[in-house]
């Protein structure tokens, strides 16, 4: 009688759809910003979801801009809220980008320290707010990135004007 090998039990493969997603999101929420650290290089899902900037953000110009600040933290909590609205596992952060990381190290006042978990809740609820409005644009961008793997700069803003265009026929 043959004998029967055991094997592993399958890991469970990522959703393409999701990844493509949730960096998607990412990359319209930075592009939609239009700020120095939040330029889009280059968008990528092959080897896992990536969004490249052509600038890292620094610390002194956060500090600086309370703007800037709330931009660029808005964009790192783009994937993990996301993923939260699809019901999906969140993604691991990049070091330099994690969102509670980047407002600790810009926040100076002890005071805005003790309510940092508030102040995170708050721009997690607007970064909710923008994905819902941008959720066309993220769509087109993730349906590229699913096609191609890779999109630079210019394809994600060419697929979110293409969105944005499609969006305004509809609704006139």
């Amino acid at each position: 009688m043959p004998r029967l090998a055991a094997f592993p039990a399958p890991t469970a493969l990522p959703d393409p759809h999701g990844v493509a997603t949730l960096a998607a999101a990412e990359a319209v929420l930075a592009q939609l910003s239009g700020r120095a650290p939040l330029r889009v290089d280059s968008v990528s899902v092959e080897g896992g979801a990536a969004v490249r900037y052509a600038l890292s953000p620094d610390l002194d110009a956060l500090r600086a801009n309370r703007g800037l600040l709330e931009d660029v933290v808005m964009a790192a909590l783009a994937a993990p809220v996301a993923a939260e609205l699809l019901g999906l596992t969140p993604p691991q952060p990049a070091a330099c980008r994690d969102a509670r990381t980047l407002l600790d190290a810009a926040l100076t006042e002890p005071e805005e320290r003790e309510v940092l978990d508030a102040y995170l809740s708050v721009l997690s609820a607007r970064t909710r707010i923008s994905l819902r409005r941008a959720w066309a644009e993220i769509g087109v961008v993730a349906a590229g990135l699913r096609e191609h793997g890779t999109l630079d700069a210019q394809d994600v803003r060419h697929r979110m004007a293409c969105a944005q265009g499609i969006r305004g026929t509809l609704l006139n």
